[in-house]
Parts: C-alpha cells; structure tokens; sequence
C-alpha cells in the first residue's frame, strides 16, 4: 500500500488533497488544509487520552510515595527532611508519626544517633517498637536495625565486629537498589561516631569485608555507572588509594592503553569474587574500562597493604 494509501485509509486526508498533490508533483508533503474531520476527532480523543492518562499516573505516583518509600540516592537535605545545622532528635521523632513512609524510614535511621545520649536513647527505642510490626518491610527492617543498636544488643548481620572490640557498619542499609549511605559508622568504648565519609562519586556502600584478623576491612562502593574498593586499616587509622582506579592506570600503563582519568572520577569498571589471601593482602577480579567503554580487560588485582604494593594481571578464562 502507498503511503497516500495510508494517510487516506486513516483518515488523515482526503481524495481532493491527494490529487492536489499528484497534480503539483511533489507528492503528498505539499497538503497543509484539507485536513478530515475523522483526523480532527483523533487527535482530539488522543489529547483527551493522554491528559486523563498523566492525572492517573500522577495519582499512582502520589499513592506509591505514601506506600513504598524508594530513595535513589540521600541528599544532606533529604536525610533532615527540612534543611537544619544540627541533630534535631524531635523532629525525627514527631516525622514517626506522619503519614509519609519515607519520613518515617529516614526518621529511623537518624534516631540511630542518639545512642551517645542514654535519655534520648531511650525514648528512640520505645517509640520505634511498634515499627517492628509496620506493614512496609523496609520500614520494618529499619526499626529492627535501629532497635538492635540502640539496645545495645549488637546481634545484626550488617554490624561488623573488630578486633578491638568496635562495632562498623552503615545506616540507610540497601535502601536503593545500589546499595547503603556511604558513611561509615563506629561504636567503640560505647560511643558512636561517624568515621569515614566516601566521596560523592562512590554514592553506595555495597559491603563491607573484614580481614580474617578483623583489623581491617575492605569497603566494597558503587555508583550507578562503577565500583570501586578500598581497604581501612582501622587498628592504624589508614586508609588506602582506591583499588579500582588504581589498577585501571597501572594496567593501561603496562598495555599503552589510554588510561585518562575521568573528571566526574567514574571509572565504568567492575569487580568480583573479593577475598583477603592473608591478614594482608585483598585480592579481587576486576573488569578495566578503557576509551569509555570501548575496551575492557579483565585482570586479577592483589593489594599488600604493608608494601602498598599493587600487582594487576591478565586473567585467564579456564576453558
């Protein structure tokens, strides 16, 4: 069928534009009035469509945010729910009784910080304990953590226990697909405190891998475009590059590849099966992108701390 066929069999024009534009011979694009009334009534019916169609889709959206809280990525400004230069435990406390899930999940995780203050602590615990039966799971995991906390018990998988008798972990646990806030936190001597915050390129902490001694962990961090991995001598208080970059420069070194370093610091490169050889050295597979994502090898990286030594080789696939 031609395509005048077509415009006609849907009404979009009519037998006297047709052979208008056979006579002019320049074919159908030279039509601009006799548009059909079937035509007019089509668009009609279609803007009438798509405005009901975006006020019903809006409605959904607004029903889901009071039902299913879903942070991407937490802002400063989110995390207080109005902007504020200090703690306000009152103001996590009075958002437990709203309405608004994510006001209530982002409340709970910050009532976390009262723990240094025994009374404010307290009463953190006892108003959190009826969101251990809340009808979100996300909420109920989240008062689950914070109760666990908060009372001291220390019985979480998501707490890593060290060495020296300190307690790391993050809040906001996998509360985007990408996973946990990228702060770490430690209670040591039975005082929280904030210890390491990552850059903003490494938005996530995905896990956290302690040494078989447990003086050190490894950090495993993601955006939504790479990942990169640090280790945290926390018995020293020293911190190491970030392993992934520095491999992708030192292989690209060794391959003359192009090995630019990306202004927003994304790297567009992977890693897996992350496993400590010793109390010493980290060793984990890593896919290294290059020229974008134009080239990727796929290496094994070791890193001895002591040294900071960092070694990257081709790896082989087994066949």
């Amino acid at each position: 069928m031609k395509r005048e066929e077509i415009y006609k069999e849907i009404g979009l024009i009519d037998d006297t534009l047709i052979e208008a534009a056979e006579h002019s011979g320049s074919g159908i694009e030279v039509r601009k009035k006799r548009v059909s009334k079937k035509w007019v009534a089509l668009v009609a019916c279609l803007v009438l469509y798509s405005t009901t169609s975006t006020a019903l889709l809006a409605t959904e959206y607004y029903k889901n945010q009071q039902t299913e809280p879903y942070i991407r990525y937490l802002t400063a400004e989110s995390m207080e729910l109005q902007p504020v230069t200090h703690f306000d435990v009152d103001k996590f406390l009075k958002a437990l009784n709203t309405n608004n899930n994510e006001y209530i999940y982002i409340a709970i995780n910050r009532l976390i910080e009262t723990f240094n203050d025994q009374k404010l602590r307290e009463k953190a615990l006892h108003e959190l304990q009826p969101f251990l039966e809340h009808e979100n799971q996300k909420i109920t995991d989240a008062a689950a953590f914070a109760i666990d906390i908060l009372s001291k018990s220390f019985e979480s998988p998501y707490i890593v226990h060290l060495e020296d008798g300190s307690k790391m972990f993050t809040l906001f646990n996998n509360y985007s697909d990408y996973g946990s806030q990228n702060v770490l936190w430690r209670i040591k001597d039975n005082v929280l405190e904030e210890y390491f915050h990552f850059s903003a390129t490494a938005m996530y902490i995905r896990e956290i891998i302690p040494s078989p001694d447990r003086r050190s962990i490894a950090v495993v961090m993601n955006s939504n475009k790479s990942d990169f991995i640090s280790i945290i001598n926390v018995e020293k208080g020293m911190h190491s590059p970030e392993l992934v970059e520095s491999a992708r420069v030192k292989y690209g070194a060794q391959k003359q590849l192009d090995t630019w370093i990306r202004t927003d610091h994304e790297n567009y490169s992977g890693l897996m099966n992350i496993a400590w050889e010793d109390n010493d050295t980290l060793q984990f597979e890593a896919a290294l992108a290059y020229g974008g994502t134009e080239i990727v090898e796929t290496v094994t990286v070791t890193y001895q701390i002591s040294k900071k030594v960092m070694g990257v080789t081709e790896l082989i696939e087994s066949e």
